[in-house]
């Protein structure tokens, strides 16, 4: 007997038992049910179905194949391989322990297993959320304070852009057509030129020459504004035209034409204009409250011979109106500042016909800089309907918030052709100026392109 129970243990696969296991109790599976009446499956397999030949299986495995050589499994498994070293088992059965679980080491006296500890998304345990200190009452008061100023920011900022946008859509805005560009005219990115050109149209439809011709050269490093006039009878070369003066540019093909001549004579690239006609200028000085100037006892006469002759009528006013009586610091309207940048013979001529235009548009500048806010209604109305451009929404939405910076720029002149650098003659379309081009070149470029800031880094 003692020998059958040795082979039985030494065949049969049990797993170690550590010590303070043994005396755990552990749940049993519970037991099978037990058959009606087991005497009749003694004789048969587990399937319930009689044995053929039940003495056959009395030395075979349980897939009933007789073994080849029985005694070669005692100390083998069911696969029938030797093992290497058969594991020594102790007297617990074999479905005991073998699928039980390995054992917690739970900490001592605590009858309850650990909580884990609740990771982070960076991998490291969540501390306690510390308690929100209260806001101190002057704290409230500056958050409060900060969120009002940006939505009444965001308010204004909304309906100056929405101001804006539809003043702008008031103007009349004409799409660059084709040029005949010069690719080496001077540019710089951070110059910005826009001819200003004052036609001597009287009417809208009326087909005119360029009277008046600046240059607005607007330069964001140095903050300044640069107007330059293009005298009128300067002799140049027309593109697809020949030789001409340079304000029959405008009647030949309009302000394109205009741009192109300049680029290819003067040098300087020029791609945005704004253009005006007689009744356009009036509203715009008007539209400001008109401008203090002093003139003398011979530019008033002129002013008043000036009205009367045309000014007046093309206002729609009587001849008679607004005469001025004499000269001296005077306060004048539309009609009489156009008079005004219209005198042509006295003094110099054409040269300080320019001055005085120039001499209108800062007076108009500084206007704009003490009122700009209150003009925009005498703007929207009367101004900007007679007003030409090729610049588009975006870029004059852009121009409309930096005006406020720009009109304080610091403002400087030139004229060209400049003292010096011409001389007069006669050709076929009537009294010209011989201009030294390359001169004037240089002169513009030391007046409108100076980069004041990297020369002062350097």
């Amino acid at each position: 007997m003692s020998d059958r129970n040795n082979t039985d243990n030494q065949n049969t696969n049990t797993i170690y038992i550590p010590r303070d296991m043994q005396n755990r109790q552990t749940p049993r599976k519970p037991l099978r049910r037990v058959q009606q009446n087991p005497s009749q499956y003694g004789n048969q397999p587990y399937g319930g179905q009689p044995m053929q030949n039940p003495s056959q299986y009395g030395n075979q495995p349980y897939g009933g194949q007789p073994m080849q050589n029985p005694s070669q499994y005692g100390n083998q498994p069911y696969g029938g391989q030797p093992m290497q070293n058969p594991p020594q088992y102790g007297n617990q059965p074999y479905y005991d322990d073998y699928y039980r679980e390995p054992p917690r080491n739970y900490p001592q006296n605590s009858g309850n297993p650990p909580k884990r500890a609740t990771e982070s998304k960076s991998g490291n345990p969540q501390q306690k959320k510390k308690k929100r200190r209260k806001k101190s009452p002057v704290g409230k008061f500056f958050g409060r304070f900060i969120r009002t100023l940006l939505i009444i920011f965001l308010v204004i900022f909304g309906m100056y852009s929405c101001t804006s946008i539809s003043l702008i859509n008031k103007m009349d805005y004409v799409a660059t057509g084709s040029r005949n560009r010069r690719s080496d005219a001077l540019s710089r990115s951070y110059v910005k030129n826009v001819l200003l050109i004052g036609t001597d149209g009287r009417t809208e439809d009326e087909a005119a020459r360029s009277d008046t011709m600046i240059i607005a050269s607007i330069n964001s490093r140095t903050d300044e504004i640069s107007l330059i006039s293009l005298m009128r009878d300067c002799y140049v070369v027309i593109p697809g035209y020949g030789e001409n003066k340079l304000n029959a540019a405008y009647s030949f093909g309009g302000a394109e034409l205009l741009m192109d001549t300049i680029e290819y004579n003067f040098g300087i690239a020029v791609e945005d204009y704004v253009s005006v006609n007689f009744v356009s200028f009036a509203n715009v000085v008007d539209s400001v409250g008109g401008i203090d100037i002093e003139i003398s006892d011979a530019e008033a006469q002129e002013i008043n011979t000036i009205m009367q002759a045309e000014v007046n009528s093309i206002m729609g006013d009587d001849i008679l109106d607004d005469l001025l009586d004499g000269g001296g610091e005077l306060h004048l309207n539309g009609k009489q500042a156009l008079s005004y940048a219209r005198i042509r013979y006295i003094g110099n001529a054409d040269f300080e016909r320019t001055e005085r235009q120039r001499r209108v548009i800062e007076l108009v500048m500084d206007k704009v800089k003490s009122f700009y806010p209150t003009i925009l209604p005498n703007v929207a109305s009367s101004v900007l309907p007679g007003v030409e451009t090729n610049m588009s929404t975006a870029e004059l939405y852009w121009l409309s918030l930096k005006a406020p910076f720009i009109v304080g720029y610091e403002r400087q002149q030139l004229q060209v052709p400049a003292e010096g650098t011409y001389y007069g003659e006669y050709r076929d379309c009537g009294d010209s100026l011989i201009v030294d081009f390359n001169a004037n070149y240089n002169l513009i470029y030391e007046t409108a392109y100076k980069d004041q800031k990297i020369q002062n880094d350097q």
